[in-house]
């Protein structure tokens, strides 16, 4: 029985701690993107002025 306490508890603590490591990789990837993204518009309406 403690086999099985100590698999779940190891299973849910790597899914959790993978978890939280992509979380914060999305969110720093997507400031960038967004940032990026942005400087894009502002490029193309600076363009496209004549």
């Amino acid at each position: 029985m403690t086999f099985w306490i100590i698999l779940w508890k190891i299973t849910l603590i790597a899914g959790l701690t993978i978890f939280a490591f992509m979380a914060v990789w999305v969110t720093i990837g997507g400031y960038f993107d967004i940032k990026r993204l942005f400087a894009r518009i502002t490029e193309s309406h600076r363009q496209e002025e004549p």
